[in-house]
């Protein structure tokens, strides 16, 4: 499952300041005004829905109570790194509707919640071209990251909602202790054990960030953290000792 590096140059890094941080406080601008106008512009068929009305119903998805980490914060950290490379991305109000609504259904034991996110942007995108809702609906499945992301859209999509994985180490585990209480049900050790697949398989690929921007500006910091988490575990017994994070040492 490893993605491939994207094709096409892009200015040299020293030209494209690093941003001091992942997470910074939530930009206001994330919010009814900016998501009114994305979805005005990009639903102007007969019969197309009102901004204001499809964005009460994203924010009261994103609200619900059993959600910790999948919450409108996450969208507004994904549209933060999003606004880095904008001017990158060929299809870039797909690429912001995708993230708006990648997580718009989280059922907490759930295996299609990407699909059924899908499935809800499609019916309520009356008014958007055939060829705009399906290149939306792709870029909300590539977020299962079961896949290589072929395009500069599906990569860039993929490295922003990945894009925790580059934060400064405690704010990495902040965020890691948050999609830690979506689970309530399962132990620390089952907890640990079942992420720790999920993240082989992402340290396993050629490159942890699949486009040139985030590559070069926070791989190192995600396979760092991601091998002091294995560590961790591992001290806490979660994990059976030489269990690590092997593709990444």
């Amino acid at each position: 499952m490893a993605l491939e590096a994207m094709r096409g140059s892009l200015p040299p890094t020293r030209s494209m300041p690093v941003p001091a941080s992942l997470a910074a406080p939530a930009d206001p601008s994330a919010g009814e005004a900016r998501f009114d106008a994305l979805w005005t512009r990009s639903h102007t068929g007969p019969g197309a829905l009102s901004g204001a009305r499809v964005y009460a119903e994203v924010v009261a998805r994103y609200g619900e109570p059993h959600r910790r980490y999948h919450t409108l914060d996450h969208v507004h950290d994904c549209l933060r790194r999003f606004d880095w490379i904008s001017h990158l991305t060929p299809s870039p109000d797909a690429v912001e509707l995708a993230l708006w609504f990648h997580d718009v259904i989280y059922a907490q034991r759930a295996d299609d919640n990407e699909r059924r996110s899908a499935m809800l942007y499609n019916e309520r995108a009356i008014g958007a071209s055939p060829e705009f809702r399906r290149h939306v609906s792709s870029l909300i499945l590539i977020t299962r990251h079961v896949e290589a992301a072929h395009g500069l859209d599906r990569g860039y999509v993929v490295d922003i909602d990945l894009g925790g994985f580059g934060l400064p180490w405690e704010e990495f585990r902040r965020q890691g202790r948050l999609v830690r209480d979506e689970c309530p049900w399962q132990t620390e050790a089952e907890h640990a054990a079942g992420l720790a697949c999920f993240l082989r398989r992402l340290i396993a690929r050629p490159r942890f960030f699949a486009t040139d921007y985030f590559h070069a500006r926070f791989e190192q910091v995600a396979r760092a953290n991601i091998a002091r988490l294995f560590d961790e575990w591992r001290e806490l017994g979660y994990l059976p000792a030489g269990s690590g994070a092997a593709a990444s040492e």
